[in-house]
């Protein structure tokens, strides 16, 4: 008679393990997937600010070239100042009645750090003064406070941008100095400004969407990567040309 082996199938001595055990691994391992997507979220937020940014700079030149029989028939004839700056604001105003929140309305661009962006229309009326009120239009670039006029119709026209996620436009905003320049592109007219100075406030003080005192209004987070504070640059204009 053939000798019986002792040898037992070894998956009858195989020990389980123990379900905390079992848990702890897959928390860990949900833990290490948590933080590679907030790694990488940096550079899948700009990827979409990037696809969002072509996007809207064929938006762009679709509106500007639509808007641009208004601009010819506008300014045909206009041989003074004082009349371009007319002929100005009731583009500008013309132009605001078209726009929807989520609209491009203007090209930004500051040599000085390398900027050059869409900027969308923000929401209007009270709900503008939300501060999340804009928070999925901000994902794209940067918004227009659409509690402030557009450039040529009033002061200031006011814009609001990401200082790191979503591409950072305003991650530079702070290498801003006196005298530096910006130039602001509507479909009715290019306007260029000088940084006139740059404040600090707290993100509950809206009087700086109110200054009449100077054209052209930048705010983003302050200090980087916090959003405690708000970092303010102030524009004034110093020349438009009319489209």
């Amino acid at each position: 008679m053939a000798k019986r082996s002792s040898e037992q199938p070894r998956w009858r001595h195989a020990r389980r393990t123990p379900w905390k055990s079992r848990l702890s691994k897959r928390i860990a391992n949900l833990l290490m997937i948590a933080g590679g997507l907030l790694l990488a979220y940096p550079l899948w937020s700009s990827a979409y600010t990037n696809v969002q940014q072509n996007r809207l700079d064929n938006a762009f030149v679709t509106s500007t070239n639509a808007f641009a029989g208004e601009v010819n028939r506008a300014k045909s004839g206009v041989a003074t100042e004082r009349a371009r700056e007319q002929v100005l604001k009731r583009l500008a105003d013309l132009f605001a009645k078209t726009v929807h929140p989520g609209d491009p309305v203007a090209k930004l661009t500051i040599a000085k750090i390398g900027l050059s962006c869409i900027v969308t229309q923000g929401v209007s009326g009270a709900a503008s003064l939300n501060q999340w009120a804009d928070h999925d239009f901000l994902r794209s670039g940067p918004v227009h406070y659409g509690t402030t006029p557009l450039p040529g119709a009033g002061r200031p026209f006011a814009l609001a941008g990401h200082r790191t996620t979503y591409g950072g436009p305003f991650f530079k905003l702070d290498k801003l100095k006196p005298g530096d320049l910006i130039k602001v592109e509507t479909p009715y007219a290019t306007f260029t400004y000088r940084v006139a100075k740059s404040t600090v406030t707290k993100p509950t003080d809206l009087t700086v969407l109110y200054d009449r005192g100077y054209d052209l209004v930048l705010t983003t987070c302050t200090p980087i990567y916090t959003a405690t504070d708000r970092l303010i640059i102030w524009g004034e204009l110093t020349a438009f040309t009319l489209k």
